[in-house]
């Protein structure tokens, strides 16, 4: 009966010492890429920058910015519905858009 009372002590003490030990402040926040940044900046690739006729923009929300993540846009505006495909550069957001075909 002591013996496994020294023993569950010792795991005790164990589990106590990694938590303690374990970072919590290191775990970063996951961030997003600003919607209304990005939907101007889909404007403007689309050439749907008239302020007489805007286009609307329809992305995915609360994108998370994970270097070579990729999504598209419609825009919706003008004569034809457009498509601007993204890609996410770098951890700072950074954008490549195109135009589909």
């Amino acid at each position: 009966m002591a013996f496994s009372s020294v023993v569950v002590a010792a795991c005790a003490v164990a589990v106590t010492v990694k938590v303690l030990s374990t970072d919590i402040a290191s775990a970063r926040p996951l961030r997003v890429l600003d919607q209304e940044a990005l939907e101007r900046q889909v404007l403007d690739e689309a050439g749907n920058l008239r302020s007489d006729r805007p286009g609307r923009v329809a992305c995915p929300t609360s994108i998370v910015v994970e270097v070579g993540k990729k999504f598209d846009c419609r825009v919706v505006g003008g004569t034809n519905p457009k498509t601007v495909f993204v890609k996410i550069l770098d951890e700072e957001g950074e954008l490549s858009l195109s135009l589909s075909p």
